[in-house]
């Protein structure tokens, strides 16, 4: 009698593995954890073998269950992409996706773009955080994760969403008392405002000028109020500071310097098959202008 395969088993295992715990694994799948464990056991009865071991504080594979991870994580990932492609034709998206972005990004242009998304899908929920701290995918959980800048992680899918221009910008204040740079090499000489203390050189033009700050903010909305507030000079995204630029409660200096530009960049887990919510959301961010 031939034995059938255990596919929910197997698909629950890769999932255990690849967030760390059950709970986590539970999360992902809205199942508790409880019912996690209790189908992990009956996997691990059925192939006669223990996959796991477990303790209160760690999760680790067993000689077998490493063995075993690596075969069927493949086979795992191609079943839920055919899954995927099955269900396209003639389903709408639908379920919760976690979103991860960072915090000025994400309150000024995703958040809008996400609210047109949900009014196009009424089936879709969306779990944003904003943070400017490079969360983990997998072990937090998130389908998809916005960030600006270079990526460094070689498992993550990425998917370019726009290209951010960067303008150098003061108070009228500032540049009434301090007066205004001409040339790159005069921002040396002026007090600057940075997001990062790492970022204390600015390549303006075919320069690269090292800048003395005087407060370093760690948030980008900070610094975009420090500098109306007349503390120094900044290079921030241009998406910051628009309204203030059409105001005029900022200045742009050095407007014909050729300046920086930065990369936007949609990741995903490449271990996990993209849902149909999932895949619709890509394709909405990257259609918006």
């Amino acid at each position: 009698m031939d034995q059938l395969i255990d596919f929910e088993g197997m698909a629950l295992f890769v999932k255990v593995v690849e967030h760390g715990s059950l709970s986590a694994a539970g999360r992902a799948v809205g199942m508790p954890k409880a019912t996690v464990s209790r189908q992990i056991a009956l996997l691990e009865q059925r192939l006669g073998a223990a996959l796991l071991h477990r303790s209160t504080r760690a999760l680790s594979l067993t000689d077998v269950g490493r063995r075993y991870f690596t075969r069927i994580r493949p086979i795992v990932r191609d079943a839920e992409l055919a899954q995927v492609e099955a269900m396209a034709g003639h389903a709408a998206p639908s379920g919760l996706l976690r979103v991860s972005a960072t915090v000025a990004y994400g309150q000024l242009v995703i958040a809008p773009r996400l609210f047109r998304f949900l009014e196009r899908h009424s089936a879709v929920n969306i779990d944003l955080r904003l943070s400017d701290e490079r969360v983990n995918l997998v072990a937090g959980g998130y389908d998809l994760a916005i960030r600006m800048g270079v990526l460094d992680d070689s498992e993550l899918i990425s998917r370019k969403l726009d290209t951010v221009p960067m303008v150098l910008v003061a108070a009228p204040a500032y540049v009434e008392v301090h007066g205004a740079p001409r040339r790159a090499e005069d921002l040396s000489r002026h007090r600057a405002i940075v997001t990062r203390i790492d970022i204390d050189h600015w390549n303006i033009g075919e320069e690269t000028v090292r800048i003395v700050w005087r407060m370093s903010t760690g948030n980008m909305f900070v610094t975009r109020d420090a500098v109306r507030a007349g503390l120094g000079i900044a290079l921030v995204p241009l998406f910051l500071v628009s309204h203030e630029l059409a105001q005029g409660s900022l200045l742009r200096l050095l407007p014909d310097q050729p300046l920086p530009e930065t990369q936007v960049t949609a990741v995903y887990a490449r271990s996990v098959a993209p849902s149909l919510a999932l895949k619709a959301l890509l394709d909405g961010l990257q259609s918006e202008p």
